[in-house]
């Protein structure tokens, strides 16, 4: 599993050192307004970027993609020291070594200008870092996913105070009860609208279709197959393992995820998938197809 993965990363790697010379020639209009975008100094974030950034000049975008090819790989060559199994029952031990794969491990390769954290006084991993949030304010069609709630509406109420009411919100939880938050849904009233069921792999949502979805369901069920996504925010206790690679397959803008332990293989597939899937991006970016726009993905946190 290993050396495959390495060969996958190798055949990449000239990919990778060329991400500071990739050159975009054709107009695109602004994620904002839908107008096309200016030829300037700062046109080169902007269309990379697909209008989104639209104030970072070229100097400093190229700057960025010189630190981003530095750090290739970006990962121990003994990724599977301080993982843990997929199975983790009486492996407490193992669990707890987790924070130091992480730390030597795909650390953060790009940062947003004005990262914050949603809802900014928040306590605890309720809230959720994204990237310059503000920049969706005139997007007119601002849609949220929120998948893993607990009942708590920090993170969508965050969402309406910073970005503001056009965002329109959707939260997923395979509980739909607690005793500290009560009755989820009338917790989320007025803030998003709350699905009783959760994310997962197209066995679940076979086996247990009450209980499981899997995101294209999800989209297709809620009208939603042709929109984009702008913040994926997912805390699912370990559902990102299994469900991650249909994340890929949609318009998501960013993914907001909170990964629990360094499961082998799992994590490891995980991070170098959503890695080479955002090289592609950025190294085809003048292509401009609609397999490219739908696999943009800014992971602010950590770049992960």
């Amino acid at each position: 599993m290993f050396q495959s993965t390495a060969t996958l990363w190798n055949d990449n790697s000239t990919m990778t050192r060329n991400l500071c010379e990739t050159v975009v020639e054709t107009p695109i209009p602004s994620a904002a307004t839908g107008q096309p975008m200016s030829q300037s100094g700062f046109s080169f974030a902007q269309r990379q970027s697909f209008g989104y950034f639209d104030d970072i000049s070229d100097e400093n975008w190229k700057r960025a993609q010189q630190i981003h090819a530095k750090m290739f790989p970006n990962h121990s060559p003994r990724l599977g020291q301080y993982s843990n199994a997929l199975v983790v029952k009486d492996k407490m031990a193992e669990l707890k070594m987790s924070s130091f794969w992480y730390a030597q491990n795909f650390h953060k390769e790009f940062h947003c200008p004005l990262a914050q954290r949603i809802p900014t006084d928040g306590e605890g991993d309720g809230p959720k870092w994204a990237c310059d949030p503000h920049r969706l304010k005139d997007k007119k069609d601002c849609l949220v996913y929120s998948i893993g709630s607990n009942g708590k509406a920090e993170f969508e109420t965050g969402v309406k105070d910073e970005i503001g009411n056009h965002c329109e919100i959707h939260t997923f939880d395979v509980g739909n009860y607690n005793k500290r938050n009560g009755n989820f849904a009338e917790a989320l009233k007025g803030i998003a609208t709350f699905h009783h069921w959760g994310f997962g792999t197209k066995e679940e949502a076979q086996e247990q279709p009450r209980r499981f979805k899997t995101l294209q369901q999800t989209m297709k069920e809620l009208g939603h197959a042709n929109r984009t996504i702008d913040l994926f925010k997912i805390d699912c206790e370990w559902c990102e393992w299994f469900s991650y690679e249909q994340w890929l397959n949609q318009d998501i803008r960013q993914i907001l995820v909170e990964t629990h332990n360094a499961p082998m293989p799992n994590v490891q597939d995980f991070f170098l998938q959503i890695a080479r899937c955002r090289l592609c991006y950025l190294q085809q970016g003048s292509e401009l197809s609609k397999w490219r726009r739908r696999r943009r993905i800014w992971l602010p946190e950590a770049f992960h």
